[in-house]
Parts: structure tokens; sequence; C-alpha cells
């Protein structure tokens, strides 16, 4: 018997994948290896939207390449695409893949292809086709996702990802459907419709297609499951797509949203295709549209030629808008984006305005919370609250983390929660019945 183990970075999509590289090397026989077994087989898959994430990787390879000195150790993902070289160098490494050769890993394994050929990276030629890579197992999750399009066509100036991911492609309608009936079929309680921007879905397909179409076309469904949206371009979220979103029966109201900067003169400096007062307006009328929805953004501190007033203008426009949480990234120069040789800010001046908007976006986060409080919501119980026996914990359609006393044969399941109390970070709820 063959045990492997796969070491995942990144985004929901590299999650996605390494779940269908999982399931597909189970299907060929190999088994997850146990804390307490040797893995045959390690596959780590990279990120590299930041420096940190790279040293991340590089930590992580070269603690596997200790730790398993007589497993076959592979590398791949967006890292390994970027410099494949440079991860082939590292000690332990056998072979390095690209992204599209992700997918090809479990027939790789079973090759008798020459060893001696380290590296299998090839460049994106605006013409790959869509790798769908079907996954129905989730170990360890009761929420699934499904990648319905990879790659980017956008250009902003800070940005590798479109050189590691490629043009936009998309799953074709019928793929999605089929898919998720297969995730039905399993009993998820909720499925996650994912892409390294999900607001271009379609684009590629003939007919042209766009996520509203997606939409409408899956509203009738029934479907057995809430869904959720990952990452969406402000720029890309039209009336066409609202008005799909408002009818929509399954949608979980929580929206992500990359804001970057509240300068205009940063936004354009970055090649973001919109501007502050824009964006304002999207999440405005998001807000409107769906009131007790979770809104979070991105945000990018410390971005070549940032002023005092232009980060000031960030903090202030983030302080008056209804965030309910943000994600907070120092600017990280990657190699090959126009961005990469700008004069930088010093290293200490931009950490500390990162954390000066971590600290707004803590406070906005608790507010939203203490909001909840005395309001009933639909909470997907994930499973045992670690180190305290009786209760569970789960996630709220609008993206609250709850702690609530109950069975453990609630896992799994929708229930109806009265949110009851907020302390500590902790939000508690009771289960109607």
């Amino acid at each position: 018997m063959a045990y492997f183990r796969i070491v995942t970075f990144g985004c929901k999509v590299n999650q996605y994948e390494s779940a269908g590289v999982a399931e597909a090397l189970g299907h060929r026989g190999l088994v997850p290896a146990p804390d307490d077994i040797t893995p045959d087989l390690v596959i780590v898959n990279t990120c590299t939207v930041t420096a940190r994430a790279d040293q991340q990787a590089r930590q992580a390879i070269r603690r596997l390449a200790r730790q398993f000195p007589s497993a076959l150790l592979w590398v791949t993902g967006c890292y390994a695409q970027r410099a494949p070289e440079q991860i082939a160098a590292l000690p332990g490494v056998a072979q390095v893949f690209g992204n599209q050769e992700k997918a090809g890993l479990p027939e790789a394994y079973f090759s008798a292809a020459n060893p001696a050929t380290r590296v299998h990276v090839g460049d994106f030629s605006g013409q790959e086709p869509f790798q769908a890579c079907p996954v129905t197992h989730f170990p360890g999750h009761t929420r699934a996702w499904l990648k319905v399009q990879d790659g980017c066509n956008h250009a902003c100036s800070y940005c590798i990802v479109p050189m590691v991911r490629g043009r936009g492609r998309s799953l074709a309608l019928e793929q999605v459907a089929s898919a998720l009936q297969s995730l039905a079929d399993r009993g998820f309680q909720e499925v996650v419709l994912t892409g390294i921007d999900l607001g271009q879905y379609g684009q590629d397909l003939q007919p042209r297609l766009s996520l509203a179409r997606l939409l409408r076309h899956l509203a009738p469904g029934p479907w057995p499951f809430r869904v959720r949206l990952s990452s969406l371009e402000p720029q890309e979220i039209t009336s066409e797509l609202m008005e799909a979103l408002s009818d929509f029966p399954p949608l979980c109201p929580h929206f992500h949203l990359p804001l970057q900067s509240g300068s205009p003169a940063v936004l354009q400096a970055m090649g973001r295709p919109y501007g502050a007062k824009y964006f304002q307006d999207q999440v405005l009328e998001l807000h409107r549209r769906f009131p007790g929805a979770a809104l979070g953004f991105d945000v990018l501190v410390g971005f070549p030629g940032e002023t005092v007033s232009d980060f000031e203008a960030t903090l202030n426009l983030v302080q008056t808008l209804p965030v309910a949480y943000l994600h907070v990234f120092p600017f990280s120069p990657r190699p090959g984006t126009p961005a990469q040789n700008l004069a930088r800010l010093p290293s200490p001046e931009v950490q500390s305005r990162a954390q000066q908007v971590r600290e707004v976006g803590q406070r906005k986060k608790n507010a939203f919370y203490r909001d909840q409080v005395g309001k009933v919501g639909e909470v997907l119980v994930e499973g045992p609250y670690p180190g305290r026996p009786g209760w569970l914990q789960g996630l709220s359609a609008n993206y609250l983390r709850v702690q609530l006393p109950g069975p453990p044969e609630w896992q799994n399941r929708r229930l109806k929660v009265k949110f009851v109390h907020f302390e500590a970070g902790i939000l508690r709820g009771e289960v109607i019945t």
C-alpha cells in the first residue's frame, strides 16, 4: 500500500485542486498518510501572491524533506509555475510541476517517464482549456468547493496571478450543474463557487455567458444546500448580477471584494479599473439589497508612492463603510510585475500602516458580531467545539463563527439559531426548535 500527503498554501482554488489530486490518487489506490505513517509521496501545492507566501512554501519544503527523506517530494502550484528552477534547487525536491500540469500528478506517479526530467512547467499561451478536476470528497470539511473559473484577464501592476494562472477560462454551464448535483448527492449542506476571478465566469465560453447567467440557470434548483460565492471584483458586480443575486434562493449573504486602496491616485497606479467613489457606491448598494450580509474587503497597504493622505483616504473609506471584516496585506513586490522596481516605502512604515488598518478591521468585525445579538440566522454545524464537551461550532449563512450547545448528531445540519451573546470574540447561539 502506498501513502501520500498533500500540503497546500493559498487560495480556495488551490485547496480545491489539492482535493482533486487527492481524490484522483485515492482512485488509483493511494491512501492519505496518517500522522504515524511515513508517506511515499509528498506534494506541496504552493502560492506566490506575496514574498511571505514564497517563504512559507520554502520553509515547508525544507521541513518536509528533512522529515521524510525517503519520500518522493513534488512541488506544484503558483510558486512552482513562477520560479520552477528555484524550487527544483531546494534540497529533497524530486520534481516540479506547473499549474497546468497539476491535474496530471496522479498519472505521473504511475508513469514510466524519465525521472531525470525534473521540471514540468509549461508556458501559458492563452489557449489553455479549463481543467475541471472534479471533486466529490472534502475530508474534514462540511462545506464543499466547486471551481467554476480559472485565470485572470486583468493587469494590476502589483499582481503576479495572471502570469501564473493564465487568462480567464470557465467550466461549461451544464458541467457546473452536473458537478453541483454530484455534491448534492453526497449530502453537502454548503457549496462555495470559486475561481481566480469568479466575476469573469463565462467570458471565454461560446456563446459568451456571465456569472449572472450562471446563477439564473441554477436558480430553479431546488438545491438541498446553500451556495456561497468567493471574491468578486467590484467592477464586475453589475446591475444584472445584483438582480440575479437577489433572485438566487440558496445564496449566502456574504460578499468579499478587493478594495486595495481608498485613494484614487493609488488605485490608478495599481491599475485597478474603478475609483474609490465607485467602490463606495457598490458596497452601499449591496448593503441596501442585502442588509444583513457580511461584507469583507482586501486592503493592500504601502503601495509605492502611497502618501500619508493616500493612506488616510483608505482608513477613512473603510471606517465609513458597513464592512464586517478586512484582509490586510502589506505591499510585496512580485518579480515580473510593473510595480516590482518602484521605490518602496520603508518597511516599518508599511507595517505600521498595516497594523492600523487591522485594528480598524477588528473593531468593525466586533461591531458586526455585536449587532447580530438578538437576531436569528441559519448555522451550518461543522463539528464539536474543541475543549468544551457538549458544545458545537458552525458557520452562519452571513459568515459568522458561532458556538452553540447541542448533540454530535447535529453535525452537517443547517439549524435555525438565535444569537444570544457576544464576548471576547465569541458569538454564542441557541437552536430554535
